[in-house]
């Protein structure tokens, strides 16, 4: 890189990267062994929902500490570090997948149970492959990889219909609808919100 990048240099003096190894980030991370965790005992129901509890334990302090360690540096929550800000999205999905395809080999649940529950990761790829193949949505949509309430709430409500499958409980498809509708509604969100990005862009001059 023959140039550092503008937003490291601050009031004309270079800042120092954000690091990637903070306690937040390193509980963001605990979600991957956990993922690789789900294939030791994956028709297990007990020991699944005692990983999915971990996993989403690791989700609520991590973004504690992250707000902690903001307020004490006296910043606002819009200047988070911008790794935190896809890594979390990311390892959530990795897990998801995990358990999810675990459910899938073990219990085998009827089709549509398993568009409702990825909903969400279905549509996702499609607009991706689309802001990817397509120059004219690329310049209207800017990715924003911040994790959303509603993606999160999204998350919660796979869990639970994953608990549901896993337990045979009779509220599987009315959870399962729950999480189609929250996953669906996660996209359009995420989409007008890279939508406003793109909008508030500055044209580059060619």
């Amino acid at each position: 890189m023959l140039f550092p990048p503008e937003d490291i240099f601050k009031n004309g003096t270079m800042s120092r990267p954000e690091p990637f190894l903070t306690a937040p980030n390193l509980l963001t991370l605990s979600r991957v062994p956990l993922a690789a965790l789900v294939w030791f005992r994956p028709s297990d129901p007990v020991y699944l929902i005692s990983l999915m509890v971990a996993a989403g334990t690791t989700d609520v302090l991590d973004g504690w500490l992250e707000r902690r360690a903001l307020r004490r540096e006296g910043r606002s929550e819009d200047s988070a570090p911008a790794t935190g800000m896809w890594l979390d999205p990311v390892c959530d999905k990795l897990f998801a997948f995990s358990v999810i395809a675990a459910v899938i080999v073990t219990r085998r649940p009827p089709v549509y149970l398993i568009l409702l529950l990825v909903a969400r990761e279905i549509i996702q790829t499609l607009v991706t492959l689309t802001w990817k193949l397509a120059p004219a949505v690329r310049v209207r949509l800017r990715p924003e990889f911040q994790a959303s309430l509603t993606g999160k709430a999204a998350t919660v409500a796979q869990f639970f219909t994953i608990a549901a499958i896993l337990t045979a409980h009779p509220w599987q498809v009315p959870l399962a609808v729950v999480t189609g509708a929250l996953g669906v509604t996660a996209i359009v969100l995420y989409i007008l919100r890279s939508w406003k990005a793109a909008a508030l862009e500055p044209r580059k001059l060619i």
